[in-house]
């Protein structure tokens, strides 16, 4: 349950970061507290579903966008995620993939 915690604290954290937004500002726009903000950013409670509603509201996002922290996983776990998504491709999409990763890197 932790490891759960502390992604979905990184995402509230990423989110609110990419959106210029203190934890101050954030608190305000969900009706919580900026100290309780900042123990879920690092994990430290478990929040109600109904805090979760509030903050992904004042962040504009869905429950759904809130909760995807896949990405926040180490490298190891994501490598082995793109290469099941690679070998299900067909040909075509492995050479969009490749073209986009060697335009990005």
């Amino acid at each position: 349950m932790s490891d759960m915690l502390d992604k979905l604290g990184l995402k509230i954290r990423e989110l609110r970061k990419k959106r210029g937004l203190s934890q101050e500002r954030l608190a305000v726009k969900a009706n919580i507290s900026s100290k309780y903000v900042g123990e879920i950013e690092r994990g430290e409670v478990n929040i109600s579903v109904s805090v979760l509603l509030e903050i992904a509201e004042a962040l504009g996002v869905s429950c759904d966008e809130l909760m995807e922290t896949d990405h926040i996983a180490d490298k190891a776990v994501l490598v082995g995620k793109i290469h099941d998504f690679i070998k299900k491709a067909d040909e075509e999409s492995v050479k969009k993939v490749y073209l986009f990763i060697k335009d990005f890197c």
